[in-house]
């Protein structure tokens, strides 16, 4: 087969028309759409998929089309490829393309049938092996040709990270795909910020409709299908769900939040640096614990959450007993703040007692006013115009307090989005003055702790319900 060198990565790759004489042997025929993205030179990839697009079968293409330049350049003595989701069981569908593909194509030699985990050994040494995110251990165990992630929509931005730095020693590519959950999150904030493309990332995001599989929807666009499912749904699912173009999320109390702005992996904790931890405590919902440090930028207070505790279904001398095993614990000056109801008994120890019980630990409280609070939060979510960065940053492994921003997936069921939003009707248009008293925990937690008298104060915001004092969940 001939070849020829690629500018991006000075490998060997097939020819633009060995490929298709490949894929003709193995009887798949890309669509234009799919082209595109398999034509281009970006090393990182976003696909964004509408339902029934093809979007499985494009992933282990390109994969296959990969492991066959792998095997002609033979820059790796035993090529490693991953396929990565949420959970094994939704790398399933792109397993089994791929099996199928590399079968026809007599590579293969030996492969299991189960995905928990899956793997495909071929000639030449090139081994593809599936992987689950949640299992971050599964993730640094060697560094991979290449990835494709599965519904990548479904795991969370430190996840992510963690792939995109796998592929980083090899100078490999990584294809996300997936279809929107309601454009919430990291995955349509990077489609967005890639549309335009070179940049310093090397990634690329595609729009894969449904009707582009012209073998399900012949009719292209005017496909009747298509026009029947435009006309029952409203046009931001119809535009999420079937165009792959995500929406603006409606409804969201935090509007200012951005996971590329304020998720930043190197807010660490760094010994010597006072260490705040601000409480919002709660039993069924989640008792939140968020842990920062407070600099200076510039002259402006940046807060810098390094750390969370985000649990369900634990007492607060559980989550007593979790704090004192943080590496932090006892290394350098703490400070507390906890929603006034922490200082409530309901026929049990007040949470402020428990704390100073167990840790030694007194915390301050103060009753904060709801929208006066929200705006307070706000005005650390803004960029500052001086030190160009935002007054809150997050490490990715708060989860919890992420996902409340509408960051990422809920952190107890791994799917669902459930941000702090106001009150909506069916339409997604805000109803009344005040938000649903729900996955707020963590926000509520650190909104306690900017607004505090003793830190930040209000914002001096007022408005026609500012005698309304947030109203929390007691602990019990």
């Amino acid at each position: 087969m001939v070849a020829e060198k690629s500018a991006r990565a000075e490998k060997i790759e097939v020819r633009a028309e060995d490929r298709d004489w490949l894929f003709e042997q193995v009887k798949f025929k890309p669509t234009k759409e799919q082209l595109e993205i398999l034509n281009h030179p970006a090393r990182v990839k976003l696909v964004a998929g509408g339902e029934r697009a093809g979007k499985s079968r494009l992933g282990a293409m390109y994969c296959f089309k990969e492991i066959v330049n792998s095997l002609i350049s033979k820059t790796s003595a035993k090529p490693v490829f991953w396929l990565v989701a949420a959970d094994y069981e939704r790398t399933r569908a792109e397993f089994e393309y791929l099996t199928e593909l590399l079968v026809k194509a007599g590579l293969a030699r030996k492969l299991t049938k189960r995905v928990d985990p899956g793997q495909i050994e071929c000639v030449g040494g090139v081994v593809i092996r599936t992987k689950s995110a949640s299992d971050y251990r599964s993730l640094a165990m060697e560094a991979p040709e290449g990835i494709v992630c599965c519904e990548a929509s479904q795991i969370d931005y430190e996840s992510f990270l963690r792939l995109r730095g796998r592929v980083a020693e090899k100078r490999g590519w990584l294809l996300l795909e997936g279809t929107f959950e309601g454009s919430f999150g990291w995955y349509p904030e990077r489609w967005k910020a890639w549309q335009a493309y070179p940049n310093q990332e090397d990634a690329k995001s595609f729009s894969l409709p449904s009707w582009s599989n012209t073998y399900v929807y012949p009719g292209g666009r005017n496909d009747p299908e298509i026009v029947s499912l435009q006309a029952i749904h409203s046009d931001d699912w119809f535009a999420e769900r079937y165009a792959g173009i995500p929406s603006p999320p409606r409804g969201l109390v935090h509007t200012l939040f951005r996971t590329e702005f304020h998720v930043q992996p190197e807010v660490v904790w760094e010994p010597g640096e006072d260490v705040h931890i601000w409480i919002d405590p709660g039993y069924r919902g989640a008792y939140a614990v968020e842990v920062a440090h407070v600099k200076l930028i510039e002259g402006n207070p940046q807060v810098r959450i390094f750390d969370e505790i985000y649990e369900r279904g634990l007492t607060g001398h559980d989550i007593c007993d979790v704090i004192m095993t943080r590496p932090w614990w006892g290394k350098s000056a703490t400070r507390g703040v906890i929603d006034i109801a922490g200082t409530q008994h309901h026929a049990m120890p007040a949470q402020t007692e428990v704390w100073l019980a167990k840790t030694g630990l007194y915390l301050d409280y103060s009753a904060v006013n709801l929208l006066d609070g929200i705006e307070r939060l706000n005005t650390f979510l803004k960029i500052n115009p001086i030190t160009k960065a935002p007054g809150l940053l997050i490490n990715p492994s708060c989860r919890g307090i992420i996902s409340e921003f509408g960051g990422g997936p809920d952190p107890f069921d791994g799917r669902n989005f459930h941000p702090y939003k106001w009150k909506t009707d069916s339409q997604g248009n805000i109803v009344g003055t005040l938000p649903e008293d729900r996955y707020n925990h963590g926000i509520k937690a650190v909104t306690y702790g900017i607004a505090h008298p003793a830190n930040y104060g209000y914002a001096r915001f007022s408005a026609p319900s500012g005698r309304e004092v947030i109203k929390v969940r007691r602990w019990t």
